[in-house]
């Protein structure tokens, strides 16, 4: 799952290009019609890749004039490239410096550059050059040095396939967003849909959601759950991380939400209100980041006001880094490796941006203390709580003195460190064994992938066995059994008779089927105790519905060639436990003439009754075993 989103200077051309390129015109708001001007995060999709292996891709598109730059930075967090979009009739203009620089603060991954508007200076090649040029030099040393630059006509269609192509081929060189079991989906628009209620929508990040599953909202607080899930107007039953998520709440009143609010899976986010950070300030910015200024903080779709607190020098100058404690005049709901934007309240400008390094330090810190400074330095090179996940990533699954052993961190941090990992649910203990939520995650998609194939392969089998099921997955049975108990708990997957399956797959017979079915079953009730062989019945209703009929306990086979309708299974079992119960002993041809049968069928019951140890032979004669 991907998003695009849009950036550049306002009247650009980026919401036509949109539309040209997905036939959705991303703005929505009667004010933005008739000024003709974007004013809030519009939203798209279409279709990108060569068939049959086609995706279909969000979009973002943002304002890009200067007055609505804040709603910008609400949609541009969680993108995966940026479509940068600037005119070649006019080529770099000042918010197209400052969209690149956002762009670059937030280390967006990869990018495209469409220079619109080409058909306005079809004439003019020189200019196209010298404005290409330009552009190039401008994009030096950020995140879309080695963007692309395409000349593009949304009016005619120019470059419009070229540009597709292009956006295809970056998505695809980055790595999909890392699915690391903490879900969570900052909102950026809310609204309520009759008979349906609260609604809101987002870039998921970090995790997945499950319809049905419980949810906090953060830094509010408030609980609730996920009714529905719709990606591009279609309807989900689970999101995965990077999507474009429209998210169907249940418990929460739309007035409770604003833009900002995070939907975070139970116990993933916890609200604060100082936290550390290293930062960098821009290159561009007229004057340096003082100690206890006054500042707007973004991060992810919020915004709220801060304060500065400079730590280790007496403040940042443009184009240098440094470390900071902002304090919110707000809680916010933050992890530890989301960037964040600052900018100046007035006159409004864009004056750096950050990591967050420890969202709950829990104090502020002296301002040039030492051991301050040290660990600020130790938190970007990596927390104790990450060098051991990284380790158990590595080997997984692994007991907890593997891990801290391949850490190579001292026990007194490791211990501490393995204690946050399990209260918040990074790591998972399987029975002893430990493993990553994501690693956990990576099982747990590939069994319910391997069963969904079973039953789309053997639709008349009631599940796959479960020794099948282990021995595919290449786990041991320490490690699979409580595995399989966490998905069963979850409602993944129901376990019958060392049978697994989807709690949503059920054998259903066609009508012929039905048809041949009721046949036989007339056929074995007329035969009794000389029913048909296993041959005959395979014959009758063919054998994927024979073992469908064996799965749900319609035929009771005793051996490879002797089966019973149930009804008849009973009776002949109780009939020869009533007779060893008289008799105390009985041999084949009692039971042959108990039964009026032939010695084929009496030697299978018996034979059976001793497997399932209801009777034990001595010599030719058959006794209980209780």
């Amino acid at each position: 799952m991907y998003v695009i989103g849009t950036a550049g200077h306002v009247d650009h051309g980026k919401s036509t290009l949109v539309e040209a390129l997905t036939g959705i015109d991303p703005d929505r708001l009667a004010e933005e019609k008739a000024r003709e001007m974007t004013i809030d995060l519009g939203f798209a999709w279409l279709s990108l890749g060569d068939p049959p292996h086609t995706e279909e891709v969000g979009v973002i598109d943002v304002p890009g004039h200067r007055d609505f730059i804040e709603n910008m930075l609400a949609g541009v967090g969680g993108i995966d490239i940026a479509l940068f979009v600037i005119a070649a009739d006019e080529g770099v203009m000042p918010q197209t410096r400052e969209h690149l620089a956002i762009l670059d603060l937030l280390a967006v991954r990869d990018g495209v550059v469409a220079l619109t508007k080409v058909d306005l200076i079809a004439d003019d090649p020189e200019w196209l050059e010298m404005v290409t040029l330009d552009i190039a030099d401008a994009l030096g040393g950020t995140v879309l040095a080695n963007a692309p630059i395409l000349p593009v006509s949304a009016k005619t269609s120019q470059g419009l396939a070229t540009l597709r192509a292009a956006l295809w081929e970056r998505l695809t060189a980055s790595p999909p967003q890392a699915d690391n079991g903490r879900a969570r989906l900052p909102i950026d628009r809310i609204f309520t849909l009759s008979g349906f209620g609260t609604v809101v929508t987002g870039t998921l990040a970090d995790g997945r959601f499950q319809v049905g599953d419980a949810v906090e909202i953060q830094p509010s607080g408030l609980k609730g759950r996920i009714r529905g899930l719709q990606t591009h107007k279609t309807k989900l039953d689970v999101a995965h991380p990077g999507s474009r998520v429209a998210m169907n709440l249940t418990g929460i009143d739309r007035e409770a939400l604003k833009r900002g609010d995070v939907v975070a899976a139970a116990g993933v986010l916890r609200p604060t209100i100082l936290f550390d950070a290293s930062y960098r300030h821009l290159p561009e910015a007229d004057a340096p980041l003082k100690h206890n200024m006054e500042v707007k903080l973004f991060v992810g779709a919020s915004e709220v006001v801060a304060r500065t607190r400079v730590l280790g020098s007496e403040q940042i100058e443009p184009g240098q880094t440094g470390w900071l404690q902002l304090a919110a005049t707000a809680p916010v709901a933050v992890l530890r490796g989301d960037r964040f934007i600052v900018r100046r309240p007035s006159p409004g400008a864009t004056l750096g941006g950050g990591i967050v390094l420890d969202p709950h330090p829990g104090r502020r810190h002296r301002r040039f203390r030492p051991d301050t400074l040290t660990r600020l330095q130790t938190l970007t090179q990596g927390t104790p709580e990450e060098v051991l996940l990284q380790a158990l990533q590595r080997i997984e699954p692994a007991n907890k003195n593997q891990v801290l052993q391949a850490a190579g961190i001292d026990k007194e941090t490791a211990a501490a460190a393995w204690l946050t990992l399990h209260h918040t649910g990074q790591i998972i203990e399987l029975d002893q064994q430990f493993i990553s939520r994501p690693g956990y995650q990576h099982y747990v998609d590939n069994l319910l992938a391997m069963v969904t194939d079973h039953h789309r392969t053997y639709p008349l089998r009631l599940g796959m066995p479960r020794e099948e099921l282990r021995s595919r997955l290449k786990l041991k049975a320490t490690v699979f059994n409580p595995l399989m108990n966490r998905c069963a708990a979850a409602g993944l997957l129901v376990e019958e008779r060392a049978l697994l399956r989807r709690p949503d797959h059920a054998l259903r017979f066609t009508p012929a089927q039905q048809g041949r079915i009721d046949g036989l079953m007339h056929q074995m009730v007329a035969a009794g105790v000389n029913s048909p062989s296993v041959k005959e019945c395979k014959t009758a209703v063919g054998e994927d519905v024979y073992f469908a009929l064996v799965d749900l306990r319609q035929l009771h086979p005793i051996s490879s060639d002797v089966v019973y309708a149930p009804a008849d299974y009973e009776r002949l079992v109780a009939g020869i436990r009533e007779y060893l119960a008289a008799h105390g002993r009985m041999n084949v041809a009692q039971v042959r003439d108990l039964f009026n049968t032939s010695r084929k069928y009496a030697v299978a019951l018996l034979e059976h009754l001793d497997e399932v140890k209801m009777t034990r032979r001595v010599g030719d004669d058959r006794v209980l075993t209780s």
